[in-house]
């Protein structure tokens, strides 16, 4: 598409950018925005002038709006209808949505919000909006458009060779860890935000496992605390999932087969996209699962909870960690595997290889962390922000582990799901079993 987008624009120029924007702009599904900023890294090179790009993409979009408008106004909108299918439903009631949170402000916001543009003036036309309003905030969000991606398309062009420079002095490593950043702020604030809805599916989710639980004939039979054997279930099937998980994993790297066939053609790509700067970035991220730091936050954390007197919890966290450390060590001599040898690995390490401990003790401390912040501290924002941080900070830990050479990527999804099988194990067994009496003051949500 971009190659075709391109080699249209060293012929049209102007008038493709001109007539794109405007039958996007009037309801057809096409890439507008998209050719707005090809054209406008385009003028970064001298190939156009950026005024020009700017000019003809605002005339595009204000005109192609109005067009819209009529359409909507006059019944035309049929015609949209048949050319663009049941995407034509599905895009009207997203507008619909828009318009009644932001009014008439929302023809000026929908020009920067893709899906909701296409059809936003079509919409304003079947509501009968004021075509004296319509052309004053089609107008400025026009030319604000126009103005806001034309000058991100020219930036990127103009500083491309820098762009390129920092791409390859940062690796590939490290580019990618800022992709899973984003995306994790990403989900975080979606979360955050719609607190009551997302509070509202996890807790039909817990309502279909405790409708479940209520069909068995122990339940009543034996008057079972329910709310003990939801969390039993739930925690059991999890747990019995990732020891499968593991077994899996233990599977394929004892028989060499499988997965780990892939273990030296990644690892050797992230190597051969590493840089020293990345490599320093990662060793810097995989000391948070080191002995040390996992050693003082746990006296931390336990220091914390033996104050608070949450003496469920504080066993919980010894066990977790301390028998997630032996564990570890006891599973590395069952399996004996040796540690990857990449001649260009960052630095070496001794030991046998599979499981990971960083990625197991990245799983059992920060899960375990996670855990306590969800039954311990009232408010869903610090419970989502603890919660996909800590996930976050697991994968991260895990990435630098295969990033620096130092295990396979099978080590590290071993180390995950051991740490997981484990973590799951110990939680079930304090709020389960040896203390039946105890009762969270505090709910999961």
């Amino acid at each position: 598409m971009l190659d075709i987008l391109t080699s249209f624009l060293s012929t049209y120029g102007y008038l493709l950018v001109f007539g794109l924007i405007l039958l996007e702009s009037a309801g057809l599904p096409l890439p507008g925005e998209t050719m707005l900023v090809i054209a406008s890294a385009s003028a970064a090179n001298g190939n156009l002038s950026i005024v020009g790009v700017v000019i003809s993409a605002a005339l595009g979009a204000i005109i192609g709006d109005m067009g819209g408008y009529w359409f909507g106004r006059t019944g035309g909108s049929y015609i949209l209808k048949i050319v663009m299918g049941n995407s034509y439903d599905k895009h009207l009631i997203k507008g619909q949505a828009f318009f009644n949170r932001y009014g008439a402000a929302s023809v000026f916001l929908a020009r920067f919000v893709p899906v909701v543009r296409i059809i936003s003036a079509n919409f304003a036309g079947i509501t009968a909006m004021q075509f004296q309003v319509f052309s004053l905030y089609n107008a400025a969000g026009g030319l604000a458009w126009a103005t806001v991606m034309g000058s991100i398309g020219y930036f990127f062009g103009k500083n491309l060779p820098l762009l390129e420079s920092i791409m390859k002095r940062l690796g590939m490593g490290v580019i990618i860890s800022i992709g899973i950043l984003f995306l994790a702020i990403w989900v975080t604030r979606i979360l955050i935000h719609n607190e009551t809805q997302s509070i509202a599916i996890l807790e039909r989710i817990l309502a279909q496992i405790k409708n479940r639980i209520n069909q068995i004939w122990l339940t009543n039979r034996f008057n079972i605390n329910q709310q003990r054997l939801l969390y039993f279930v739930t925690g059991l099937l999890l747990a019995l999932f990732f020891g499968w998980m593991f077994g899996s994993l233990a599977e394929d790297v004892s028989r060499k087969d499988s997965l780990t066939n892939y273990d030296v053609v990644i690892g050797s790509w992230f190597l051969a996209h590493a840089t020293e700067d990345s490599s320093e970035f990662f060793f810097g991220i995989t000391q948070l699962a080191s002995l040390w730091v996992i050693g003082l936050g746990s006296l931390i954390l336990s220091a914390w909870l033996i104050i608070r007197k949450n003496w469920t919890e504080f066993f919980t966290t010894l066990t977790s960690i301390g028998g997630g450390i032996l564990l570890n060590l006891l599973l590395k001599n069952i399996f004996l595997r040796q540690r990857p040898d990449f001649p260009n690995a960052f630095y070496r390490e001794s030991g046998y290889s599979f499981p990971s401990g960083h990625a197991m003790m990245s799983v059992l401390f920060y899960g375990i962390m996670s855990y306590l912040v969800i039954k311990i501290i009232k408010g869903w924002k610090w419970k989502v922000s603890m919660t996909i941080g800590a996930l976050t900070l697991i994968l991260l830990i895990g990435l630098s582990r295969i990033a620096l050479g130092v295990h396979y990527l099978t080590d590290v999804l071993g180390g995950w799901s051991a740490g997981l099988t484990w973590l799951i194990t110990c939680i079930l067994l304090f709020e389960t079993s040896l203390y039946p009496q105890t009762q969270s003051k505090s709910s999961l949500f």
